[in-house]
């Protein structure tokens, strides 16, 4: 039994799918049990919520690895932090974790050093473990779909930099193969998409694939900022994606690692997939 917390998130939900398609009992813990269940007939699912002690036990329950992912949120490290105890007592034997890309307690990016701290917390158990540390996901651009839909254009504070842009869904088939295979255990597994483009290059893409112009408009970190707390994020999550887009004009975001290849044989997914497969959503009604 493989237990997955966050199952109903871009990685998470393609963990469950990944793993059932490998035969695999998963177990699934979701705040709405009823629409979990309803999108995951095959597994089980179990009502619960990483604040309430309890039901994590029971999720745990008779569960032999977990597949953990959690939100950008401001208790991030304590919603980890229950889950991981959780296991540690449950006898869990095996926690694939997503993180990020160089996370580590002495990370350059304050999100980094979240997900070391998670990390350290985990190794510190002594739970064999896998640590996913995906760059930008390109499921983010889906954010931009009304501003590409009103006006035909996306807002973004990168620049000229070049992005290692992974989709989701490669995130999710290393999971699986780290759950699922031997040789995983211990390890830190960086993952990108197979090659770095800018935004600009995503915008032809966007317009090829649309049939109408998409434009990319290069915005200020104190505009992002500006835009980001006017849609309801935190001040504090603001500051902290900001600390991400600015290493973009820097070149710090174009490392492309092999690990999706490696670890899944196939390539990784590309821009224009992921554009095409997810059109739809960019298109008006």
């Amino acid at each position: 039994m493989i237990l997955v917390i966050g199952g109903t998130g871009n990685i998470g939900k393609s963990v469950v799918e990944g793993l059932l398609g490998k035969g695999q009992k998963v177990r699934v813990l979701a705040r709405d049990a009823k629409t979990a269940g309803q999108a995951f007939q095959q597994a089980e699912v179990v009502q619960g919520d990483l604040d309430d002690a309890a039901s994590l036990a029971r999720a745990m329950e008779g569960a032999e690895k977990l597949f953990l992912v959690t939100p950008l949120h401001l208790d991030q490290i304590k919603m980890k932090s229950n889950a991981i105890q959780a296991a540690k007592a449950a006898g869990i034997k095996h926690i694939a974790m997503s993180t990020g890309i160089g996370a580590g307690p002495d990370a350059g990016v304050e999100i980094g050093r979240w997900h070391g701290e998670s990390q350290e917390e985990v190794k510190a158990t002594g739970i064999p473990y896998t640590f996913l540390q995906p760059g930008f996901f390109m499921q983010n651009f889906i954010m931009s779909a009304p501003t590409i839909i009103d006006h035909g254009a996306f807002y973004l504070p990168l620049g000229n930099g070049e992005v290692s842009f992974v989709d989701a869904r490669d995130i999710a088939d290393v999971a699986v193969t780290a759950l699922t295979s031997r040789g995983y255990e211990n390890s830190e597994l960086p993952i990108t998409g197979g090659q770095a483009i800018t935004c600009e290059n995503a915008a032809a893409i966007m317009s090829d694939v649309l049939g109408k112009e998409v434009r990319f408009v290069d915005v200020t970190l104190d505009q992002a900022k500006e835009a980001m707390v006017g849609a309801g994020l935190p001040e504090k999550l603001a500051d902290i994606m900001n600390e991400l887009y600015a290493l973009g004009p820097a070149g710090h975001l174009s490392y492309v690692a092999p690990t999706v290849d490696e670890a899944t044989g196939h390539k990784p997914r590309d821009f224009r997939q992921f554009f095409e497969d997810h059109a739809d959503a960019f298109r008006t009604n």
